[in-house]
């Protein structure tokens, strides 16, 4: 379920997605001449009008009202300007009725219109300077607290643990129904233009959108050269797309002491961040060994990139974080060898709790007062008890 390491560039994005078409990668959007015919006198009867004037068929494959209903929600959807939403309805149709020739070209319709509105969202971004920060500190450290309600020292009390496939992530995470917050961002690898609303940028320049995370009326977006991780960092406003912060971390890429021969393979990107009031919290890894100097969490002032603390290394190569209550939840470990669970105070960054698990926390996620959290091969939940209690 971890993204894999890629090097696409942003120029090969736009070429690969220009060419994406659900069923037939090999056309372009809207490209289907059995499907969309030019509107004429000799048009045939019955057939339905695309948003761009042209005459449809509606092929052998009549909707049931069910798939009518959710035909008619993608359209609303594109006359609102969301054509991700439009995109996603035309989707589930197809996937019931796929010889349904008109849901396919508002499909192909959407998908147009979604691409050009992510292509405006990006040459509107790429004109934005990022605010550069300087170097962290390689261990734990306090500059100031972090200005958010502090809360009382939890305790994790195991409920279960139970083995795993290994693997199975995804039906793990359906059967307890989880998923992280984040939107679908485009991967050209499988040519799809992902899931973004249309003003998220796909692209900051020549780097790519790696990962969007969506949280409390904001947008976490990640920018960075391949998959592996983000360097830039912003964050924008749901409802009005202002970019509120942009970060460049080159600075936090490679602890002291790394050779030039680690370089490559060594480089920590931004992997997960969570926003608290003016405070966002941000992590730090690598996956190529265990030392210390790496997979850290950081705290820093929104407006200004201002660090306030710098946790301990070795804390924080999880997919995902938790802030929750003043304190942070977080994993560290690496496959089937064992790893840690960590609670840490959000006040100061300060480590105060640790639990061992038998190999690497892949995932954690709160659910009714209980943390879940997926590791390698064992998956384990606890209840949280605050303050003794």
């Amino acid at each position: 379920m971890r993204r894999p390491a890629c090097s696409w560039s942003a120029s090969a994005l736009v070429i690969v997605l220009a060419a994406c078409r659900r069923g037939d990668p090999s056309l372009a959007p809207g490209g289907a001449a059995t499907a969309v015919h030019p509107a004429s006198p000799g048009a045939p009867a019955g057939g339905n009008t695309s948003p761009s004037g042209q005459v449809v068929t509606t092929g052998g494959e009549a909707l049931a009202p069910a798939l009518a209903l959710r035909r008619a929600q993608g359209v609303a959807a594109m006359d609102g300007g969301r054509h991700d939403l439009a995109r996603q309805a035309f989707a589930e149709v197809l996937d019931e009725a796929p010889n349904n020739l008109a849901t396919q070209a508002l499909y192909d319709a959407a998908t147009t219109a979604m691409l050009a509105a992510q292509s405006q969202a990006g040459e509107r971004f790429a004109g934005r300077t990022a605010t550069v920060l300087p170097a962290p500190p390689w261990a734990y450290a306090l500059k100031k607290p972090a200005p958010i309600e502090p809360g009382p020292a939890p305790t994790l009390v195991p409920v279960s643990e139970s083995a795993n496939a290994i693997g199975d992530d995804g039906e793990w995470l359906a059967r307890n129904g989880l998923a992280l917050p984040e939107y679908e961002v485009p991967n050209p690898m499988r040519g799809e233009p992902g899931t973004l609303p249309p003003t998220i940028p796909p692209t900051f320049g020549k780097y790519l959108l790696v990962q969007a995370i969506h949280q409390d009326g904001f947008n976490i977006l990640f920018y960075g050269a391949d998959y592996s991780g983000g360097r830039f960092v912003a964050v924008q406003r749901e409802d009005s797309a202002e970019i509120v912060a942009l970060f460049d971390f080159e600075a936090y890429a490679h602890a002291p002491g790394t050779s030039a021969g680690e370089r490559a393979f060594a480089a920590q990107r931004a992997t997960w961040a969570a926003l608290a009031g003016t405070v966002l919290f941000v992590g730090h890894a690598h996956q190529a060994d265990a030392r210390g100097g790496n997979a850290f969490i950081t705290a820093l002032d929104v407006g200004s990139g201002e660090l306030l603390w710098r946790s301990a290394p070795l804390v924080a190569n999880a997919a995902d974080f938790i802030v929750h209550r003043g304190h942070i939840f977080s994993g560290y470990g690496a496959g089937a060898g064992p790893g840690h669970l960590y609670v840490l105070d959000a006040v100061t960054g300060k480590t105060v709790g640790k639990t061992r698990v038998r190999s690497g926390p892949d995932y954690l996620f709160l659910q009714a007062g209980r943390l879940l959290v997926r590791c390698y091969d064992t998956d384990y939940v606890y209840e949280l008890r605050h303050g003794g209690g």
